[in-house]
């Protein structure tokens, strides 16, 4: 197995730890966000991640992969397991168990925060409402969702208290790794449930609700053509579709494009003062 195949089964491996843990893995300007951002620097090939608490290494050295973590400006290894060519996926697994064992030695899970008190939820749309021409609203969405997902429930809660009224966008654009990491686990019980709950909101929900689960939330799922394949037997066909193509159209060089204008949107250049005319001029003397 090479060392770039390697990398990322054990970046697979250690997703759900780091995300709880609060690292995301850094880029530089010229790397692609649907690729893991592996690094070679003098003979060694590694992959950052960072946090509010700090920067790990994962580095591929002298036969060895190794878990850094930073301290004074510089990476110091805290375990270390050979490989070579010969070692297999099992071998990986095991160095995968092993940082995760460094992850949770080092770096505890995410202090929930405060619980929202006094929110009141808005009400969401029942399913004999939707049977009746009713349609299924984002705070219908975050209800099911966050009953799905019980750890995001206060951050639905903290989101009405912070802003009055539910940004949607906001929320699931922040919370939308929950569903990446069940569709990345596979786990055929679970994915049945949770798509279950998906297709049915998206074939029943308004506009706005659609687009929340097809491009706010599935996009996240970055392209990656092994977790899309996970989705497709529980999908809905048509918003397979949909997921499959937003995805593609995002990892394109004019999807690229788009998110890039997204998060940084021209500056605001107020409109030009309009000239008066030479007729509107001499109106103007004579009143």
């Amino acid at each position: 197995m090479n060392i770039q195949d390697a990398l990322k089964l054990i970046d697979k491996g250690i997703a759900e730890n780091l995300a709880l843990k609060g690292f995301e893995a850094i880029y530089s300007d010229t790397q692609k966000k649907d690729e893991l951002p592996i690094n070679e620097e003098d003979g060694k090939v590694y992959v950052d991640y960072t946090s509010e608490r700090g920067n790990v290494r994962i580095l591929y050295s002298d036969n060895k992969i190794c878990f850094q973590t930073e301290k004074d400006g510089s990476f110091v290894s805290v375990s270390a397991s050979l490989f070579d060519e010969d070692s297999d996926e099992k071998d990986v697994k095991y160095i995968s168990n092993e940082f995760n064992d460094c992850l949770d030695s080092r770096f505890k899970a995410r202090e929930a925060s405060k619980p929202a008190k006094g929110v009141k939820l808005p009400p969401p749309v029942s399913k004999a409402a939707a049977q009746n021409g009713s349609f299924y609203d984002p705070n219908t969405l975050a209800n099911r969702y966050t009953i799905f997902f019980p750890e995001l429930r206060d951050e639905y809660k903290r989101n009405i208290e912070t802003y009055g009224d539910f940004l949607a966008d906001e929320f699931f654009t922040k919370f939308g790794y929950a569903a990446v990491n069940t569709i990345r686990q596979n786990d055929k019980q679970q994915m049945k449930k949770f798509f279950n709950m998906m297709n049915e909101i998206y074939l029943d929900g308004t506009n706005e609700v659609q687009s929340l689960i097809a491009v706010t939330i599935f996009s996240q799922l970055n392209n990656d053509d092994e977790l899309l394949a996970n989705c497709v037997d529980y999908m809905d066909p048509e918003l397979a579709a949909i997921v499959i193509n937003v995805n593609r159209f995002l990892a394109s060089k004019q999807g690229k494009k788009a998110i890039k204008l997204l998060e940084n949107p021209p500056a605001y250049k107020p409109p030009k003062e309009k000239r008066q005319g030479i007729m509107q001029s001499m109106l103007n003397q004579q009143q």
